[in-house]
């Protein structure tokens, strides 16, 4: 398999060009591997505040999977389309997802 496939056919330029248009330096890599051990590579941007409202909103509903899709159809910049298409693959994809949102460490104490 060609870089091309296993990188869902997005170029190191594209990349940048992503980059400057979301004002970010980092971009997630996405990778789910099929069942022979292939990779299948998208490409997510930051989620904006609306989405993380969103996508907390269904997590803290235990809406797992759905959360994961939500970021990652909303987040979705490019690549292998089986990532969003695709039972077993789009739903690991969306697991996987749902890990984008972090948060710093933090404490809320009375004084």
């Amino acid at each position: 398999m060609s870089n091309d496939t296993k990188d869902g056919n997005i170029t190191p330029e594209q990349i940048e060009e992503w980059k400057k248009k979301y004002k970010t330096d980092k971009l997630h890599k996405l990778t789910v591997k099929d069942k022979t051990g292939n990779p299948i590579v998208g490409y997510l941007r930051p989620p904006n505040r609306e989405i993380k409202a969103t996508a907390l909103s269904m997590y803290s509903q235990n809406k797992i999977l759905e959360c994961g899709e939500f970021i990652r159809d909303n987040c979705w910049l490019g690549g292998d389309e089986r990532l969003k298409m695709n039972g077993d693959i789009a739903d690991t994809a969306a697991v996987q997802a749902s890990g984008i949102i972090k948060f710093l460490e933090a404490e809320l104490g009375e004084v």
